[in-house]
C-alpha cells in the first residue's frame, strides 16, 4: 500500500523509547531482595465516589482519560523505584508504567536505560550484570529537582526493583509494561513471571521493536499489546481518508508521540482523524510523554485521546478533575 511510507525511520523514538517532550510532542521469577524504600501502596486520585473502572482490568479500557505515570512519575519521584510508584498512585495514577531488562543471571529489573549509568552511582551494562551487582546500586543517587543543587534521596535505599516486587506490591493496579530488551531475547522469561503472577488480563505489554512485539504477541496471544514503531507507521498511514478494507490493527493499544522525525521534517503523529480511526478499529490511543498542563488540555479537549503518560502524575490529575474526564 503506497500510503504506508514504510522507509520512514523514526530515529528520535527508536533512540530515546517513551522520552520527555519539550514541545508536547520473561521461568519461575527470580529471586529479589527486599522491595527498598517506598512505604505501602497508594491509594487511587481524586475522583467521584463511584469509580468508573473498579479493577485493574477494568482500567486499562476505562471509558475516561487514563493517567499513566510514565515511569513511576520520574519528574516527582526517582523513576522506576517503589518509592516513585507509590507516590504516583498517591498523586492519582490510574496505571503505571514499567521498562524491564533481565540480569546476565536471569532476573527481570525495572529500569528504563540499558545500563544503570544515567540513574544510580554504579556503571555497567544490564544484561551483563548480576542481579546482586545491580541492588548494590543506589536507583536514587542522580535523581534532583533542582538541577543538581541537590539530590535528596541520595543514601535512602532506594533500589532497582524486580518486575515481581513492583507485581506483587501492587495487586489492584494496572500497568504498561514495555520490554526495552530485545537481544538477548527475554520474552519467554518475561511470559512466565506474567502468567506466574496472574497479570495478563491488567496490562498492557508494549515494544519500540515490532519484531518483539511480534515475538511476544506469538507466546502471550491472550494478553492486550501495543504497536510497535512500524506498525504505528502502518495504522497512520490509515488514518487518512477511507480506511483500507484489508487492514486489520495487530494490537489493540496505539501509544505514540505527537510528533516524530522523518528524514529532516518533523510530522505530526495526532491530526484530527488519528483518534476517530482508532475508536473506529476498537482501539485506545495513548500519548506520550507530556508534562505541561496546557498541552494536556489540547489533546483531550482537540483530540479526545485516551490517556496520556506523564513524568508529573499530580499536574495530569489536575487537569483531568478540572475537565471533568476522570472518574
Amino acid at each position: 500500500m503506497n500510503k504506508l511510507f514504510l522507509v520512514f525511520t523514526i530515529v528520535s523514538i527508536a533512540a530515546t523509547g517513551c522520552g520527555s517532550s519539550s514541545n508536547g510532542t520473561g521461568g519461575q521469577a527470580g529471586t529479589g531482595g527486599s522491595g527498598g524504600m517506598g512505604g505501602q501502596g497508594g491509594v487511587g486520585g481524586v475522583g467521584g465516589t463511584e469509580p468508573k473502572c473498579q479493577t485493574p482490568q477494568e482500567m486499562i479500557r476505562c471509558d475516561k482519560v487514563l493517567n499513566i505515570a510514565h515511569r513511576g512519575g520520574r519528574r516527582v519521584r526517582p523513576e522506576h523505584t517503589l518509592l516513585a510508584y507509590d507516590q504516583a498512585l498517591v498523586d492519582g495514577a490510574d496505571i503505571l508504567e514499567l521498562d524491564v531488562h533481565e540480569t546476565s543471571d536471569g532476573e527481570i529489573v525495572v529500569m528504563h536505560d540499558g545500563t544503570v549509568d544515567r540513574t544510580t552511582n554504579c556503571g555497567g551494562v544490564i544484561n551483563e550484570m548480576t542481579f546482586a551487582e545491580i541492588r548494590e546500586c543506589d536507583a536514587g543517587y542522580n535523581f534532583s529537582t533542582d538541577d543538581g543543587a541537590t539530590y535528596p534521596y541520595r543514601d535512602m535505599g532506594l533500589v532497582v526493583p524486580t518486575m515481581q516486587e513492583v507485581l506483587d506490591r501492587y495487586p489492584d493496579t494496572a500497568f504498561v509494561i514495555e520490554i526495552k530488551q530485545a537481544s538477548p531475547s527475554i520474552v519467554d522469561h518475561f511470559v512466565e513471571v506474567v502468567r506466574a503472577s496472574e497479570v495478563g488480563d491488567k496490562m498492557i505489554a508494549a515494544a519500540f521493536s515490532d519484531s518483539v512485539m511480534d515475538e511476544f504477541r506469538a507466546a502471550a496471544p491472550e494478553i492486550a499489546t501495543a504497536m510497535g514503531v512500524n506498525d504505528t507507521l502502518v495504522f497512520w498511514g490509515n488514518s487518512f481518508g477511507e480506511l483500507d478494507p484489508e487492514y486489520e490493527p495487530p494490537a489493540e493499544f496505539a501509544q505514540v508521540p505527537t510528533t516524530f522525525n522523518v528524514g529532516d521534517r518533523i510530522v505530526d503523529v495526532l491530526h484530527p482523524g488519528f483518534v476517530p480511526r482508532a475508536h473506529e478499529l476498537d482501539m485506545f490511543v495513548h500519548v506520550w510523554t507530556i508534562n505541561d498542563e496546557e498541552e494536556m488540555r489540547f489533546l483531550i479537549e482537540t483530540y479526545g485521546v485516551d490517556g496520556i503518560m506523564t513524568d508529573y502524575p499530580p499536574r495530569l490529575t489536575k487537569v483531568i478533575n478540572e475537565l471533568g474526564v476522570g472518574d
